[in-house]
């Protein structure tokens, strides 16, 4: 686990420093540089995480006949087989790092090795005879990659920070991403807040040559076609997902788990501890008194009790307001799911334990485990209803008191009642959204509309539907959220959160032949009326307890309402006063304050757009008004085990 950065033309060595040095946080254990001089050469610069082959990974690493240079981010799971196969053609290894046979992968198949490789990954490879860099990113997107062209050149890192420790690059809002936030609380892949800053999307390498780049899409799998799917048994997923968490398992450093008390990150503990010689070191998250129906600690501890886990329990109580700009250093860009606030405490607190961790995102994505996929098929027989009946049912809805506790069951009922009367997709769209359009508009000064354009954040997810239409509707909705809430909100912040302690958190469920075999699926056996994952609860009955088996979703999120109420509430008065939203110039006071008023009032569950603006203010205090971004150095989140 590593942070990457460099490009072309070959950069000073000061500035690669510099841009190197921002990512220390992603690898604690070393740093390297490599150059290739002149106008048509090439710098990369890396930081260390050291988990396989402790003293012989080191980067930047040239291949035995000088051709090719790598830096890499992430971990080659079948390193193993790969180096064997390779071995078997003659390639002589000089390490036993899955570096050097990611590298030596490269040299003889090129673009061909990426269909072999599993695993989560960010690289990128300097050819030196062909005088070109490539530029290449996970199939689901689980390792990040920016890079930008401005000033006639090529740069890349891992996170945006060290970008703009270049001096070509600058930090030009994007009005168009700021959109796009509002929508989903996060800005979705190419674009970032940055007008000179590209993110390269998962599933995609990106060659650059002479000042030309190409760019392609590798791995695309898709749902089958309404009516069809292939019928699979537990045996079939149990067997996948028990290889994945194995491959998994490799490890030089202490290697642990989280457990929520979860279906997904039971199932990992569950299969871990089987392939594991000695107990499975899990880590849980609580809160303090008065929000223990946050969490599901009593569930992790049957899990924990069923397979002897080594078991820590944290009770987590952050400082949310001290918290807040370093969170927003971490992302460098505006990011408002505030479980991130979560996973950066539990992480830290992991870390004085373990090197990796493994963890069950994605599970909800592939076996259809969000309230939205039974609003899906709930939409049908809504839709049978007549016109005028939906119509007097969204008007009541409006009038019902949502409140404002941090959990959201009123106010999904509201948008589904309330949802758009298109089709089903604009409905799911409205449902993930938080600012919707009109809320938009009604925000937006005059000023920052006509630099808007006429640009529509919806658009986003709406190509991601098209890309799949015809498609049964379950798996339409599996396909756009393994394309866009997956990688750009859940991937994300377990990166950024783990790697500011480096912590390497390690994902089963995003292993590409499980994504390919649940795509497969047929709804039915993912949902059946309102049992959610019924494939993976049958997989999993034999090794869990019942009680985890049995129970609905309730994610880690955190009690954000009591927050804003109480410890938050002197930043949200200081961040959204009617002078500093004027001063800022994006909104119009009124409507935030408005925003406020029925928070406050406990008529609409706000929190989580005013816990948005709130990082968006902190955002542009830091990104946009000061020089630098925070120092990158990990803070202490309050955290007792």
């Amino acid at each position: 686990m590593c942070g990457i950065t460099g490009g072309v033309p070959e950069i000073d060595s000061r500035v690669l420093e510099r841009m190197t040095t921002a990512l220390a946080h992603r690898g604690p254990d070393g740093e390297g540089y490599f150059h290739a001089p002149g106008p048509a050469g090439a710098s990369l610069g890396h930081r260390r995480l050291a988990i396989i082959d402790l003293p012989g990974g080191r980067q930047p690493m040239t291949s035995a006949d000088g051709r090719w240079t790598i830096v890499f981010n992430g971990e080659i799971y079948n390193f193993r087989e790969l180096r064997r196969e390779l071995e078997s053609l003659g390639t002589v290894f000089h390490t036993r790092s899955d570096t050097e046979v990611l590298l030596e992968a490269w040299a003889r198949w090129d673009v061909g090795a990426l269909e072999r490789l599993r695993g989560m990954f960010a690289f990128v490879i300097w050819d030196a005879r062909e005088r070109a860099l490539w530029l290449v990113r996970d199939r689901l997107g689980v390792k990040p990659l920016y890079y930008s062209t401005a000033g006639g050149r090529l740069l890349f890192g891992s996170e945006i920070k060290a970008l703009l420790a270049h001096p070509a690059v600058s930090r030009r809002l994007r009005p168009s991403a700021l959109d796009d936030y509002l929508a989903y609380l996060y800005v979705p892949a190419p674009q970032t807040i940055f007008e000179d800053i590209e993110e390269l999307p998962p599933a995609h390498w990106m060659r650059y040559s002479n000042g030309a780049a190409q760019l392609c899409r590798y791995w695309q799998p898709r749902p089958l076609p309404a009516g069809e799917g292939a019928e699979a048994n537990a045996g079939e997923l149990l067997a996948l997902l028990d290889e994945s968490v194995r491959l998994r398992l490799v490890s030089d450093v202490p290697l642990g788990a989280f457990l929520s008390g979860g279906l997904d990150s039971s199932s990992i503990v569950a299969l871990a501890a089987r392939g594991q010689a000695g107990p499975v070191r899990t880590f849980s998250l609580g809160f303090g008194a008065g929000e223990e129906h946050y969490t599901e600690l009593e569930f992790a501890r049957l899990v924990s009790s069923r397979y002897g886990t080594d078991h820590r329990e944290l009770t987590i109580r952050p400082d949310c307001a001290d918290l807040l700009p370093r969170i927003v250093s971490l992302f460098d860009e505006p990011f408002g799911n505030p479980t991130a606030l979560l996973v950066h405490a539990l992480s830290e607190a992991t870390r004085r334990h373990v090197t990796v961790a493994l963890a069950g995102d994605a599970g909800d994505e592939l076996f259809l485990g969000y309230p939205r996929y039974l609003g899906v098929r709930l939409r049908r027989v809504w839709g049978a209803i007549p016109g005028p009946l939906r119509r007097t049912a969204a008007v009541l809805a409006e009038r019902i008191p949502e409140g404002t506790g941090g959990r959201h069951a009123r106010r999904r009922a509201r948008e589904f009642l309330a949802g758009d009367n298109g089709s089903w997709q604009s409905a799911y769209i409205s449902w993930v959204a938080y600012f919707n359009p009109a809320m938009r508009t009604g925000l937006y000064s005059s000023e920052f509309r006509a630099a808007l354009g006429d640009h529509s954040a919806e658009l986003f997810l709406e190509r991601r539907f098209a890309e799949v239409a015809g498609c049964d509707p379950l798996g339409q909705a599996c396909y756009v959220d393994l394309h866009s809430f997956l990688p750009h909100n859940v991937l994300q912040y377990g990166d950024r959160m783990s790697m500011a302690h480096g912590l390497e958190l390690r994902l089963p469920f995003t292993d590409h032949r499980l994504v390919e075999f649940a795509l497969r699926l047929p709804a039915h056996q993912k949902l059946r009326g309102s049992l959610t994952k019924r494939l993976l609860r049958s997989a999993m009955q034999p090794m869990l307890p019942e009680e985890t088996l049995r129970r609905s979703k309730l994610g880690l999120n955190p009690p954000l309402g009591r927050w804003l109420r109480n410890e938050l509430a002197p930043l949200v008065d200081r961040y959204l006063s009617p002078a500093a939203v004027r001063q800022r110039g994006w909104f119009r006071p009124e409507a935030v304050a408005k925003l406020r008023e029925e928070f406050s009032s406990g008529r609409r569950d706000y929190a989580l757009h005013l816990w948005g603006l709130l990082v968006l203010e902190e955002w542009a205090r830091q990104y946009l008004d000061a020089a630098r971004p925070a120092d990158p150095v990990p803070q202490r989140a309050e955290a007792v085990a």
